[in-house]
């Protein structure tokens, strides 16, 4: 997470601003003029999608300019990442983009099954970017190209060091709406895909997986053992310094423990919250589902799979050819079809039930 959260660039990022020739920037948080819509976007908050935005402001308001990064290469193709894509178009009138690749969290490896390696000791893949607005060009139709590289560390530091912008073979891309991808794709079929109906307007109450970020204190494959670790968290006898050891808690933004261990000791009901989840593809295990000891619960979806229901698991992004789909009828962990970090669970519960909560003329 950044630490970086001033005011000024978090208005830049959101709110845009008006170019030196009079053109609107609506931000990075919207795509085509309407809202990004995404539930969780925080990887729009990463240092370095503020200093690829402070440089392009700095070059609107001039009229002319070059960028040069290179930096985590995630925005490349990243659905979060669309309305920056589209933003950093209206700015440049030539984008360059080398992916390095190097990317160990998505396990790359080379289109000929050898191994691939980062440029640096990281495990996030990595692109160089050059970003050019010429004033004689804004009548100009804008270009986009994109080259990468592939293989082990020194051999990427060869070809860079003898190699520029004018010996690489550039692949002329043309991102368009709405996801405006800095990658090249296969667009043969596009068409046909386009006017098949989008799983998001068939299932419009939908999300990402829960996420506990203490799977092995909340979930287990025994719910004895399960309860006898929460007997114990809510025991306030024992000191807390002991119960953080035990079951290796961290504190979070919004977990406290002592906090959590006084709520849980004071609820009649604790019992309650012991819970059924599909953990991995055909392993169910227990969870112990509320607020108190989970971040992310994600209630306002998964409260529907609580009651009968059914649920189709699938996936937004994967990296390997699409076989990430499931169904389910109990609630979803966030990596249940991928353990990938990039391909998170989706789940679209079948049936929507009514809100306990909510007590109106028509919650029946």
């Amino acid at each position: 997470h950044s630490a970086n959260k001033g005011e000024w660039i978090d208005r830049l990022l959101k709110k845009g601003y008006t170019h030196s020739n009079g053109i609107k920037d609506d931000g990075y948080y919207r795509v085509d003029g309407k809202p990004l819509g995404e539930k969780n976007p925080k990887w729009l908050q990463d240092d370095y999608v503020k200093f690829i935005r402070f440089g392009q402001w700095k070059i609107d308001q001039a009229g002319e300019g070059v960028l040069g990064f290179i930096t985590n290469h995630s925005y490349l193709d990243n659905p979060t990442f669309r309305g920056m894509r589209e933003s950093l178009m209206k700015s440049f009138d030539e984008i360059y983009l080398l992916d390095l690749h190097g990317n160990s969290l998505k396990k790359e490896k080379c289109p000929d099954g050898s191994k691939d390696e980062n440029v640096f000791d990281i495990r996030q893949g990595t692109a160089i970017a050059l970003f050019i607005k010429t004033k004689d060009r804004n009548n100009k139709s804008k270009k986009v190209f994109h080259s990468e590289i592939w293989g082990l560390r020194n051999e990427k530091y060869d070809w860079l060091l003898s190699n520029d912008i004018n010996s690489t073979k550039w692949r002329e891309i043309t991102p368009k709406s709405e996801f405006y991808l800095f990658v090249p794709r296969d667009e043969k079929l596009l068409e046909l895909y386009e006017k098949s109906l989008k799983i998001t307007d068939i299932f419009p109450v939908n999300s990402v997986g829960i996420v506990t970020a203490r799977d092995k204190f909340a979930i287990d494959f025994d719910r004895n053992v399960l309860k006898r670790r929460i007997t114990m968290f809510r025991n306030l006898s024992m000191p807390d310094e002991l119960i953080k050891q035990t079951f290796k808690l961290k504190e979070t933004s919004t977990f406290k423990l002592r906090k959590s261990r006084e709520i849980l000791s004071k609820d009649k009901n604790w019992e309650q919250y012991f819970s059924e989840i599909l953990y991995r593809p055909f392993d169910k295990r227990y969870i112990y589902y509320t607020n108190i000891v989970i971040e992310r619960p994600l209630l306002k979806v998964m409260r529907h799979m609580m009651q009968e229901n059914l649920g189709l698991v699938t996936n937004r992004q994967v990296n390997s050819g699409f076989k990430h789909i499931l169904c389910t009828n109990f609630i979803i962990n966030d990596c249940t079809v991928s353990l990938e970090t990039k391909e998170r669970s989706y789940l679209f519960p079948l049936y929507l039930h009514p809100d306990p909560d909510q007590k109106d003329l028509f919650s029946h």
